[in-house]
């Protein structure tokens, strides 16, 4: 996010624009230390080494799952209707899921979650 805003809007025919970023803070690893029998799930949207990176984050934020996708692909990822997902959970094991709409991968999602529930 943005270091500071200004208050007013920046009038073009400036010469140099420069914008510093900073750090949102991290929801999910704040949340891991108050969990209560709540299911924490995170998403991945890698460009590289998509399971390696979605390991990491899910052993460094004690997520029960994470769902990765690869977003260089044409097909699945930002700015179209379908993702193609794999689901990795906490006991190593990978789910696969083929290239679907965005409402089927909520949805299996969705019975993820469910089947976690207490």
């Amino acid at each position: 996010r943005p270091d500071n805003t200004p208050p007013l809007k920046i009038k073009r025919g400036r010469q140099d624009l420069e914008l510093r970023l900073v750090q949102n803070p991290d929801i999910l690893k704040d949340i891991r230390g108050s969990k209560n029998k709540q299911v924490v799930v995170g998403f991945a949207a890698e460009t590289h080494d998509m399971e390696a990176e979605a390991r990491r984050k899910m052993a460094d934020k004690g997520l029960d799952f994470i769902v990765a996708n690869d977003v260089t692909r044409r097909d699945a990822g930002f700015a179209v209707d379908t993702n193609e997902v794999t689901v990795i959970h906490r006991d190593g094991r990978l789910e696969r899921l083929p290239l679907l709409p965005k409402e089927q991968v909520a949805e299996k999602i969705l019975d993820l979650v469910v089947e976690l529930l207490p």
